[in-house]
């Protein structure tokens, strides 16, 4: 949109704000750490903005206990302190909600206001303005955050940005925008604009509350950086306008939360360039994103200060690990680990990667996490200390300490891709490539096809959930004269078993709304125990989920209640008396784990490896055939019986200690990784 041009009615359902709006004020600040500096942010907040509003999200870290230290100082400013750290974007609509009809004044704990902004806060007012930001004032010294920084190229300006593109991201992840600036490749204004035509910086921000209603939040898929220009972006689709405004009444020190914490520094650069990317692949597509991946790699090879930060990286990572495993093992003797996957979804397989990454990273392997495709809600519960690294399947480059290696990838077509050209682009004696499979096998076909399994042959070995589970995958076709076994693991949340014996029993689904996940035969199969006291609780999303839905019986719709997606499995487990997992195919799922750690009972079909978790049936109630009538069978006999629930919990969150927590499977690991660098005695099986 051209600067100037008022937006049209058209698309504001919430309506242009006029000079002069009564809408309130509210000011948001997203904590994370350093109690100091949000000391010094309230303390501004409270000299020049007293009267509003002040709404303050802690998210959790090692320091909110000194967080609640300063709520007890400003009792004036309403806290909320969050269970774990959900991620900016996510704090940022939690406040968004309690602010009610107000504006919102976005502002970085690291900023320290120098006055009460009234220019901002009238641009703010004017008709059609999604967003207003002022200049900045020059930061204070401070030689933590400025050694090496040139700070003679930054202009109180540089909170606003040209559109951004790959070569615009190219130059600004260079580090050379400033110098850049009277160039078109530069994101930055040679000098201040009233209309910005890209996006405002976050560490100031006023958002319109018409512009919100119509634009709607934040992606939360932005766990850090990226979403206030995502939301620009998206207002400006829609008509809005973003000012620029003159009143240098704010400074911010950026990078001021992550200061004196390498994790945290380093994951921020994770997210960074993550986040770079998934802007120009929403903005402009996959070719825009991956140009910029591209251009990010070929710098951290060749430019001296990025080769010189990925050494320190590197270094902080090593020294974690051998603090870490001080006493149990030396570092030479832990490999490092990169695991692939296509995204960090709600996926069983997903969460599974992210449980041992941090397990490995605890067991002091140095272990990079690799998002082929993109990052995703699972990536807020991955340890600092493991690196997050965005990088398309064909572009293997991911730094190394020099140490041996170990490539953990999928079976996915990318991840195939990914460790096929990895494997080759380095010395073959310290590098190994071993193929994790989650994959369910297929009954009366080969599970892979021909093309994936050729690439699975040229890795250095597979690794299997269960016994079970290898002789199905190969029942149709080769994949491997050597293979290990790992199942999935755990870590015990145990509660105590929830069934209320006055109150109908309550059956719950938990998984990816498709139409092998079954929920569709557990409908069936409760149409016909009409008469016996159950509810059904289906927490999910998915492709099938309409049609799915659409099956179930309307004198049914009061007792089967379709949940949509769940947060996680306490949000759905914490509602449910037993879980039902009616799959026609599955290999180990985690959701039965996750089930039995919690002390819910578990129905389950006998496919694949769940016999094995369920220990014959002793552990939980295993259902075979996958029919319709077995299932009715079996639930009758629960509902019919429902007192044997509770042993059933108790013998289920028994087995996965016996067998499913997260040591065993990274024992089971590193049985593998030593037989497949040969630093024991390999063993197949």
């Amino acid at each position: 949109m051209s600067a100037g041009r008022e937006p049209s009615g058209e698309g504001l359902s919430g309506g242009s704000p006029s000079a002069g709006s009564p809408n309130g004020l509210s000011v948001a600040i997203v904590s994370y750490r350093r109690a100091d500096l949000l000391t010094a942010c309230l303390a501004g907040v409270h000299q020049h903005l007293a009267g509003h509003r002040v709404l303050v999200w802690d998210n959790r870290s090692e320091t909110s206990t000194h967080i609640r230290a300063v709520a007890e100082q400003a009792p004036w400013a309403e806290f909320s302190f969050a269970a774990t750290n959900v991620g900016f974007a996510a704090a940022v609509n939690a406040l968004a909600e309690q602010a009610g009809d107000d504006d919102l004044l976005l502002l970085n704990p690291d900023a320290e206001l120098l006055g009460p902004l009234p220019r901002a806060r009238s641009a703010i007012s004017a008709p059609g303005v999604a967003a207003a930001a002022p200049t900045l004032a020059p930061d204070p010294p401070d030689p933590r955050q400025d050694a090496g920084r040139d700070t003679a190229r930054d202009a109180p300006w540089d909170v606003a940005h040209r559109p951004l593109t790959a070569v615009r991201a190219i130059v600004a992840y260079s580090g050379y925008a400033g110098r850049l600036r009277r160039t078109p490749v530069s994101g930055l204004y040679p000098a201040p604009p009233d209309e910005v035509t890209g996006y405002l910086t976050g560490a100031c921000l006023l958002l319109s509350r018409a512009a919100w209603r119509d634009v709607g939040p934040f992606d939360e898929e932005f766990f850090l950086y990226g979403e206030e220009a995502d939301w620009q972006r998206r207002a400006k689709a829609r008509g809005w306008r973003l000012r620029l405004v003159d009143e240098p009444q704010v400074r911010h020190r950026g990078q001021g939360t992550t200061g004196g914490d390498p994790a945290a520094a380093g994951r921020a650069a994770d997210l960074l360039r993550a986040n770079l990317a998934r802007q120009l692949l929403l903005s402009g597509g996959r070719r825009h994103a991956d140009g910029f991946l591209l251009g990010a790699t070929v710098l951290d090879r060749v430019q001296r200060s990025k080769r010189s930060a990925g050494r320190a990286r590197l270094a902080s990572i090593g020294n974690t690990a051998n603090e870490v495993a001080a006493g149990a093992a030396t570092a030479a003797e832990r490999p490092a680990v990169l695991i692939t996957t296509n995204t960090l979804g709600y996926g069983g397989a997903e969460r599974q990667r992210v449980v041992l990454a941090n397990a490995l990273a605890a067991r002091g392997h140095p272990v990079s996490l690799v998002c082929l495709q993109a990052l995703g809600p699972l990536q807020r519960q991955l340890d600092p200390v493991v690196r997050l690294v965005r990088q398309p399947w064909w572009l293997p480059l991911v730094d190394g300490d020099g140490r041996p290696a170990v490539l953990v990838s999928g079976t996915t077509n990318t991840e195939v891709g990914f460790g096929t050209l990895w494997r080759r682009s380095g010395p073959g004696r310290d590098r190994r490539w071993l193929v994790a499979s989650h994959t369910p096998p297929r009954p009366d076909v080969p599970t892979y096809s021909s093309a994936v399994a050729a690439a699975i042959r040229r890795s250095d070995g597979v690794i299997a959930l269960a016994a079970r589970h290898w002789d199905e995958l190969t029942r149709h076709q080769s994949l491997h004269d050597t293979h290990y076994l790992a199942p999935n693991g755990i870590a015990p949340v145990r509660r105590m078993f929830g069934w209320r014996p006055d109150e109908p029993v309550r059956l719950g689904f938990l998984g990816r709304l498709v139409a092998k996940k079954n929920p569709q035969l557990l409908i069936a199969a409760l149409a016909g125990l009409r008469d016996l006291p159950w509810t059904l609780d289906i927490f999910g999303d998915g492709p099938d989920r309409q049609r799915l839905a659409a099956t179930t019986p309307a004198e049914l719709r009061e007792r089967v209640r379709w949940r949509g997606w769940a947060a996680g499995p306490d949000e759905a487990l914490a509602k449910v008396d037993v879980l039902c997992l009616p799959s026609s195919a599955e290999a180990l799922p985690m959701v039965l784990l996750e089930a039995m750690t919690r002390c819910v009972p578990v129905m389950a079909s006998a496919v694949c490896a769940v016999p094995d978790v369920l220990d014959g049936g002793r552990a939980g109630i295993l259902v075979e055939p996958t029919s319709e009538a077995a299932w009715r069978a079996a639930l009758a006999g629960v509902l019919a019986d429902p007192a044997r629930l509770e042993p059933l919990a108790r013998a289920g969150w028994e087995r996965v200690n016996a067998a499913y927590t997260t040591e065993i499977m990274v024992d089971a690991y590193d049985t593998a990784f030593r037989a497949a660098l040969g630093t024991t005695s390999a063993r197949s099986g």
